[in-house]
């Protein structure tokens, strides 16, 4: 038998390697400022980054297959928008709306026609109505990780639903993604992130009872203050993400610029955009048989945006970064865009959602746990259901049981 104490300090040496690999590979990032690896002597004129976007493009671009642009109104779509049309290639675009929307919908239009690019949108509506059970677990067997995203469900469904009503082959298809560039272009928080970073730093989010787990939504530790937080964690005590605080342990963690920005980069960029954010597309392209690229991603142009000067980066006191690929927008397409949220699942019909949807796949008693919460809002909530979908689906399709996701989630052995 062995003996508690020998067992403790078992465990006290296994997380203190975890916390050695996390500096470990944190040294190793290539996209830290403070490190030898910025030098900081690009050009920072945005006719150089408008060539450097188009060469990323046709780098990645595969010449068979027609591109379809996955576009909002945010830069780094709008940036891609525009280095295809100055390439002379006038692609299709893709924009997931609201129901209502129709300010966002005119405002792409407009820029479209302006790039000779022809629009396509789909609503939530029609997203939600498309929705099959079989479809979704045969999409979630594509995923290597398990991906929360609450935006897979709208892409799934809602790209399945333009190809299908233009009557077009996606294997004929690249889908364009903008994402790709926050590690290395200023990675900003919101000014909520950057509040709940300051309070992190007090260490409250070590003394949270494990009973308890709404109180995460609120009381985070530095890496969750970065919105690196499931909604799901915050009903579910599964666990509770402390060999994952480890890990993030011993890296700088400051409110001093270039360290801030450094760490977000690192704690949120290097993992969570690329796992989850970057993934429901990729998910999404595997199953439709589509080809997908970020040409944010590409290894040159990633290489000079890091290595502009800050003044060309980021302006951290009014929480603005990309400036350079502002500057190019504003000039080309005068664009003024303000940052929006990702706000597809108010629309949702969460009734329906709940019982035809989320119910076909997840037991009544473990959708009641978010249900019953009172400390936490219905925005909250609603995240939350459409991460336990995409939990359910991902653990269903690659062999667990009900009854093994349920221990998951609550964290039994």
């Amino acid at each position: 038998m062995v003996n508690p104490l020998d067992a403790l300090a078992i465990e006290e040496k296994s997380l203190t390697c975890i916390s050695e690999k996390g500096i470990e590979y944190f040294e190793e990032y290539k996209f830290r400022h403070l490190s030898k690896s910025y030098r900081a002597n690009s050009c920072a004129d945005s006719s150089v980054l408008l060539i450097k976007i188009q060469n990323a493009l046709k780098h990645s671009l595969p010449s068979s297959k027609e591109p379809l642009l996955l576009l909002s109104d945010g830069k780094d779509s709008m940036g891609l928008a525009l280095a295809l049309s100055e390439m002379g290639v006038k692609c299709k675009t893709l924009t997931f709306l609201r129901n209502s929307d129709l300010k966002l919908k005119k405002y792409i239009n407009d820029v479209t026609e302006k790039l000779g690019h022809k629009a396509y949108f789909v609503i939530v509506d029609d997203i939600q109505a498309k929705y099959d059970t079989k479809i979704f677990l045969d999409a979630c067997q594509k995923m290597d990780t398990p991906i929360l995203d609450q935006a897979f469900f709208f892409f799934l469904f809602g790209c399945k639903l333009f190809f299908e009503r233009e009557e077009l082959n996606p294997n004929d298809y690249v889908i364009v993604d903008g994402l790709g560039n926050d590690e290395y272009f200023g990675y900003l928080a919101s000014k909520k992130q950057l509040q709940s970073f300051s309070l992190s730093r007090l260490g409250l989010w070590k003394l949270l009872p494990r009973s308890i787990p709404a109180l995460r939504w609120y009381i985070r530790s530095p890496s969750e203050s970065h919105g690196d937080l499931s909604a799901l964690a915050a009903f579910f005590p599964f666990g509770q993400s402390y060999d994952l605080n480890k890990f993030f342990s011993k890296i700088p963690k400051s409110l001093d610029e270039l360290e801030f920005i450094d760490f977000r980069a690192f704690s949120r960029g290097a993992f969570h955009d690329h796992q989850c954010m970057m993934g429901k597309t990729i998910a999404t392209a595997k199953y439709l048989s589509s080809d997908v690229i970020f040409p944010w991603a590409d290894a040159s142009l990633a290489e000079y945006c890091f290595n502009l000067p800050l003044s060309a980066k980021f302006d951290f006191k009014n929480l603005k970064n990309k400036l350079l690929l502002r500057s190019l927008l504003e000039n080309k397409i005068d664009w003024k865009q303000e940052k929006r949220g990702v706000d597809l699942y108010f629309d949702l019909d969460m009734v329906f959602f709940k019982n035809e949807i989320l119910g076909e796949l997840v037991p009544k008693h473990m959708i009641d746990k978010i249900d019953g919460s009172f400390l936490l809002s219905s925005s909250v909530k609603q995240r939350a259901y459409l991460e336990l979908h995409n939990f359910y689906g991902y653990c269903l399709s690659h062999g667990l049981s009900e009854f093994e996701v349920e221990q998951i989630l609550m964290g039994k052995p």
